[in-house]
């Protein structure tokens, strides 16, 4: 990805985070309600970082009711009609691909009917999708070789999966949606606490050594940057709330809220998992209108 192409994917909503590299774009959208209709000139790759349900098409098909999990995958080909709609949205990657960049990444694809594919558990996708993610949120500072490494790593391993036949279940067989929605219920409902993986293990039903390996395998990241994710999306998700009410956020307070030691133990988690610092999301959240949605039509 060395040259830039002339058909680069355009976004059309500037306020997400996002990074344009040369024939891909990267698009963090954050969870909120949307309803969109689109026919994408470019290859989508999605990433689901935070679960969520809704309505949507693909292809023709009638509209059904979907859930889709954390930490998922999906893939949508150029000219896939699609509709999808839900109420509360939920964080999401977006990677949008020329398709002349996809047969020069992935040649054996090519020529081939590209299969449109959601909600697909792939472990090896996770930490491709995190630093994605956090070039996104470093924007302009992000490096143009890592990001393009990043990108072009994750066309190969969604090029990989259009070649074989989608797995029916998770990595782990023991890691059943049940399971993974119970572990995540109980980080949500106790953020500000301390909590202990006997608990966890306790709660699902598993040993604790076997849940730690479990959960990897099928996730493809730990139990605990799970738990720091759902802290720092639960601190944004504050900060954006302060920012609403045009009232500066107290950091200290915030960070107590959801967990972390101190306004210090926030900041430097922030910087390892999304690039930035809280203030610098305040910032982000000042600069924007407090009444602008997320426009996922970016992944047009």
């Amino acid at each position: 990805m060395s040259q830039r192409d002339q058909n680069t994917p355009t976004l059309a909503h500037r306020s997400a985070p996002h990074h344009e590299g040369p024939g891909f774009a990267v698009t963090v959208l954050r969870a909120s309600p949307y309803e969109v209709s689109y026919s994408p000139a470019h290859h989508v790759i999605g990433f689901t970082f935070e679960g969520q349900r809704g309505i949507d098409a693909v292809g023709g098909s009638r509209r059904r009711l979907f859930e889709a999990e954390p930490w998922r995958l999906a893939f949508t080909p150029a000219g896939c009609d699609v509709f999808s709609a839900s109420d509360r949205g939920g964080e999401y990657l977006v990677l949008t691909v020329a398709p002349e960049t996809l047969a020069r990444l992935a040649p054996g694809n090519a020529s081939a009917r590209l299969a449109q594919f959601t909600n697909v558990a792939d472990p090896l996708f996770t930490p491709l999708a995190i630093g994605l993610r956090r070039a996104a949120m470093l924007c302009a500072a992000a490096q143009p070789l890592a990001i393009e490494t990043l990108a072009a790593a994750a066309v190969e391993r969604v090029s990989v999966l259009l070649g074989t036949s989608m797995p029916k279940t998770t990595p782990e067989r023991r890691m059943t949606s049940w399971r993974l929605k119970r572990i995540l219920d109980h980080f949500e409902a106790r953020l500000a606490e301390e909590i202990c993986l006997a608990d966890l293990a306790t709660d699902v039903g598993l040993s604790e050594s076997y849940l730690a390996r479990t959960f990897r395998a099928a996730t493809g990241t730990t139990l605990h940057v799970a738990l720091m994710e759902r802290r720092i999306a639960r601190a944004r998700l504050l900060i954006e709330a302060a920012s609403r009410r045009r009232a500066p956020p107290s950091l200290a307070d915030i960070a107590a809220a959801t967990g972390f030691s101190s306004h210090a133990h926030m900041t430097t988690a922030f910087r390892r998992v999304l690039g930035i610092t809280p203030s610098a999301w305040v910032r982000m959240m000042v600069r924007r209108s407090p009444f602008e949605p997320t426009d996922h039509s970016t992944v047009i």
